[in-house]
Formats: C-alpha cells, sequence, structure tokens
C-alpha cells in the first residue's frame, strides 16, 4: 500500500487517525529520531546495506505502516498481504517502526511544539500493541 496515493482526507484519517498535516509533521520528527539513532537517512542505510529493493522504501512508508496497523488491528497475515510482505516480515517491521516511533515520541514529549492530546493518544495506543 502506496500511503501518498491516497488522495482522500477522510480516508488519510481512516486509515491512521490523523490528518495528512498532522502525519507530515510527526513524520518530520521520525526521520529526526532515525537520523540522531543512526548517523544517516533510512534511505542511505538501506541502499548501503540492503540488496534487495524493501517494502518499506521510506520511513513515511514505515510510520504509515505502523500507524495503520495501530488504527486497523488486523492479524499478521493480513496485515502482511496488505502491504505485500510475508507474516513474519510485518511482524518484524512493525516491531522496528513501533520502536522508532516511541522513541520519537519519547523526545516529543518534553518539546513543547506537539499537541498533548496528541501525543496522549499515540501513547496510549503504544501501550495497546505491547500487551
Amino acid at each position: 500500500m502506496d500511503y501518498q496515493t491516497i488522495t482522500s482526507k477522510r480516508q488519510f484519517k481512516d486509515a491512521t487517525s490523523y490528518s495528512r498535516a498532522e502525519f507530515e509533521e510527526l513524520l518530520a520528527d521520525y526521520e529526526q529520531t532515525y537520523l540522531d539513532k543512526y548517523g544517516k537517512s533510512y534511505e542511505e542505510l538501506t541502499a548501503e546495506n540492503v540488496n534487495a529493493i524493501p517494502k518499506l522504501k521510506t520511513l513515511g512508508d514505515g510510520l504509515f505502516f505502523v500507524l495503520f496497523k495501530m488504527k486497523n488491528d488486523m492479524i499478521w497475515g493480513s496485515f502482511g498481504l496488505v502491504f505485500g510482505m510475508s507474516e513474519s516480515a510485518a511482524h518484524r517491521n512493525f516491531k522496528f517502526f513501533l520502536d522508532l516511533l516511541n522513541d520519537t515520541l519519547e523526545k516529543k514529549s518534553s518539546c513543547p511544539s506537539v499537541s498533548l492530546k496528541q501525543w496522549q493518544n499515540l501513547k496510549r495506543m503504544l501501550a495497546k500493541q505491547k500487551n
């Protein structure tokens, strides 16, 4: 699924619980967290270290992937099917990108620009996913 092809505001929000503008704001922080953690962009590290083309080519893809799963609680096999990957790959990717989201939210919790309600909603959703 390519989130960039979603043209309806309602569909985007239905898929992620976020407007596109809110998603893009969170994505900027998500990308910065990745850069701080690994010293290079996701795309650079992927190009250097991965032989096959990944299903999730950008951090935007990864963030959408996590938010979609959190909003649409599917079994791993179905979730993988929607994103063109196996059940185990979906689970592995979800864990990786969810951990990055958690790190991002931890950093944002002390940032005055983040909406308290937005942060609390994501933290609540993250807690459900870890159980």
